[in-house]
């Protein structure tokens, strides 16, 4: 006989063997537990608009990025598909900018270089770009173009003062810092229209070297007097040879480079212009000196020249040989024979390190 502990025991068992029979058959009965959100129809998905409205009512394309990753300057403004009937003048005039701002921003020489169908960069204000270059910061930018540095800052949307090496920036009111050489009247008129030509090597004589003839001046310009375009990467080029070296810097007092090769050697004009100045004498303590424009009130002044290659209102090309180094003028010290090298820009002396790297 089972005492009534163990009676109750049993009965218990098999209770609960029971009710998880039943749990397991029901169970296995009803459909599987499913979340309400999983049953709700999917949401219709809209695509992202490729190009967003900001300021202005300018249209700004989304994440156009350069081969370093930094966003480009254009996407705050708007890329203009050109049209049968447009033409520099009408767009200027829809845009509210200038005729030379699109001009600058699109390396545009005249009206016949737009056709319909091409891409034209408008930008949001009146100015240039820029293509930041090794080892610029934007305080050399600011300076560089005269503008002011939160200027820039704002009109670029940077939170910071970082810019990285290729990076694209909108210059508010900047200009291209190297234009179209002007031409200036001197005391003895050179007959206008002055040209540049090319004569190519004598096919029967490969060694024989390509020549400049520059007229009305007369000279002739060998390829062998033109500097290496690769000596600097700047907006100018280095006036002397890539074995030239610095023995005093832009400070306080001294507005200039100071720039020497040892023994001497060949100074080159930094960017095409007009020679505006081509003096002998003490001139100031500059010696023998030259002065060049690049236009947009862009001017170089190379001093202590031993003897002066170029006459006033002689055009020049980029690279080519203007001077010879030397030491005439005030010259003293560890300086001895070099050249002083200066840049103004609309008349104010600038740091020459900002222009040639």
């Amino acid at each position: 006989m089972y005492s009534p502990t163990e009676t109750t025991r049993r009965w218990l068992s098999r209770r609960v063997r029971l009710y998880c029979a039943g749990v397991f058959v029901i169970g296995s009965l009803l459909p599987p537990y499913v979340p309400k959100a999983a049953l709700a129809p999917p949401e219709t998905t809209i695509a992202q608009q490729q190009f967003l409205l900001v300021e202005d009512g300018f249209l700004m394309k989304s994440s156009s990025l350069t081969k370093s990753g930094a966003r480009r300057a254009y996407t705050k403004g708007h890329v203009h598909v050109v049209k049968t009937g447009d033409n520099l003048e009408s767009l200027a005039k829809r845009y509210q900018i200038s005729i030379d701002t699109i001009r600058w921003a699109n390396s545009f020489k005249d009206e016949s270089s737009i056709h319909p169908g091409d891409e034209i960069i408008i930008l949001p204000v009146d100015g240039i770009l820029h293509n930041v270059k090794r080892g610029q910061t934007l305080l050399r930018i600011a300076d560089l173009y005269d503008i002011d540095l939160e200027e820039i800052m704002s009109r670029n949307d940077l939170s910071s003062a970082f810019i990285a090496v290729g990076q694209q920036l909108i210059i508010p009111g900047g200009e291209p810092i190297v234009s179209k050489p002007t031409m200036v009247a001197t005391a003895e008129p050179q007959p206008s229209g002055s040209k540049i030509s090319v004569k190519t090597p004598d096919p029967k004589q490969p060694d024989s070297p390509i020549v400049f003839e520059v007229t009305p001046a007369g000279s002739i310009v060998t390829a062998e007097d033109i500097a290496p375009d690769d000596l600097t990467t700047g907006v100018l080029q280095k006036p002397c040879s890539s074995i030239c070296f610095i023995t005093q810097n832009y400070h306080s007092g001294h507005f200039a480079l100071d720039l020497q090769e040892r023994g001497g050697g060949n100074i080159y004009a930094s960017e095409a212009g007009t020679v505006i100045r081509s003096e002998y004498g003490w001139n100031g303590g500059y010696g023998n000196v030259i002065e060049i424009d690049h236009g947009n009130g862009l001017v170089t002044l190379y001093g202590h020249n031993r003897h002066l290659d170029v006459q006033e209102g002689q055009t020049v090309l980029r690279g080519q040989k203007i001077a010879d180094m030397g030491n005439t003028g005030l010259v003293y010290g560890k300086t001895g024979i070099h050249t002083h090298f200066e840049v103004r820009l609309r008349g104010i002396k600038k740091n020459p390190i900002l222009y040639i790297q």
